[in-house]
């Protein structure tokens, strides 16, 4: 379980890069951000509390939309210096992925 701290400071970026702590970074991130938003939507937007399924599905697909961003973001023609080497990509979400034994060595 993380700590305040390790939240507040989970974008820095002078911060080892490999695989396992780059997941862990968005994990925190996009965590962090979708509690903030399910928060406003109950304070701010009176939409009442959220369901466990709820809160698992848009999880799930917030997680999902940050793996298709980061895949994109491997674009070198698109993106030149900024892109991301692919072998980060493939070792951020190495051993989480759902199926990941019927995926290309090169998904």
């Amino acid at each position: 379980r993380p700590s305040l701290g390790e939240i507040m400071t989970c974008g820095i970026t002078e911060r080892e890069n490999s695989g396992e702590s780059r997941l862990l970074r968005i994990v925190i991130s996009e965590s962090a951000y979708l509690i903030w938003k399910l928060r406003n939507e109950r304070v701010i937007g009176a939409k009442g509390n959220a369901s466990d399924r709820e809160i698992k599905n848009r999880w799930l697909n917030t997680i999902n939309n940050r793996l298709s961003i980061d895949c994109l973001l491997t674009n070198i023609k698109k993106y030149g210096s900024k892109s991301i080497r692919k072998s980060i990509v493939l070792k951020t979400w190495e051993k989480v992925l759902m199926n990941e034994d019927r995926l290309p060595r090169d998904w």
